[in-house]
């Protein structure tokens, strides 16, 4: 196998709102959005407003097939769903995976329930790609290509949220948001669907410090990303979700801090590219 295993790029990184202001230039202001290319599949975890800009890139490269994986359908993680540029594309194919529910509601139900009056003016019969909608209930695995698998997890979240795990070649990811923990007990469910991953991406709307104050809201710390990826034999963190409060000079801190505890940890941002080679070696860098 040639080139890394995992190519991972970061689209938005914000969670519960997007964030533009002169003051978010660097880390950027949209909402959850992550490009994953692995066993020669185009996968997209979350569909926020960073699948915008995403899927201009795509479409620019004459990508024709990719995924959408959803944790959940709250409105940072998919309202950039009806914008995306590839969905209304000629000769495109596209499947969009839900697995989060908690009653009857498929996939097609949520994104037919989303982009309709009086919400939205387009309904999804106004795509011209051809879309798939996949159903599946953690722990369902799904098989997106040849040597392609992904785990599925249910988490700890308002209405019900999806993780995934993407294994390929003997490397693994893991993509853990929106989930709140149990301080001083670490979920043993999360550790064991993270173990040995070279690279989580997991939820750190808030610090330690503040977390007492927002117990109920369904969301993490990066304290804790930590805590999982050393107990769990994780090779490196992206900090995600931030909060709109989180400015350039918020989250320049908070990467030193962050390495300071854990050398392999970096704060999630439009741009950053981390790829996993088939040894297991770890090379990121900031793309513009």
């Amino acid at each position: 196998m040639s080139g890394p295993v995992f190519s991972l790029r970061v689209w938005g990184a914000r969670g519960s709102v997007s964030a533009p202001a002169t003051d978010n230039c660097r880390f950027g202001s949209d909402t959850s959005c992550i490009e994953v290319r692995a066993g020669g599949r185009v996968v997209l975890l979350d569909a926020g407003t960073g699948i915008i800009p995403c899927g201009r890139r795509l479409k620019g490269e004459g990508v024709e097939t990719f995924d959408v994986l959803l944790t959940h359908c709250h409105f940072d993680h998919v309202m950039g769903l009806p914008f995306m540029p590839l969905l209304y594309a000629d000769g495109v194919s596209a499947r969009i995976h839900a697995g989060h529910f908690l009653d009857n509601t498929t996939c097609r139900n949520m994104v037919e329930r989303f982009m309709c009056a009086p919400y939205f003016p387009i309904t999804p019969k106004q795509f011209a790609a051809g879309v798939d909608y996949v159903d599946f209930r953690p722990p369902d695995r799904l098989r997106l290509a040849e040597g392609l698998e992904v785990a599925t997890l249910r988490l700890n979240h308002p209405n019900g949220a999806v993780g995934y795990r993407l294994d390929c070649g003997g490397r693994a990811i893991a993509y853990v948001t929106d989930t709140e923990h149990e301080p001083g007990r670490p979920s043993e469910a999360i550790l064991a669907f993270v173990e040995g991953c070279d690279v989580m991406i997991y939820d750190s709307m808030y610090t330690d410090a503040e977390f007492p104050a927002y117990r109920g809201y369904g969301h993490s710390t990066w304290e804790e990303g930590v805590r999982l990826c050393r107990a769990a034999r994780v090779g490196a963190l992206v900090i995600h979700h931030h909060d709109i409060s989180r400015d350039d000079v918020w989250l320049e801190d908070l990467s030193q801090r962050a390495r300071d505890v854990f050398p392999e940890a970096h704060v999630g941002r439009t741009g950053l590219v981390i790829e996993v080679a088939q040894d297991g070696s770890i090379a990121t860098r900031v793309d513009p």
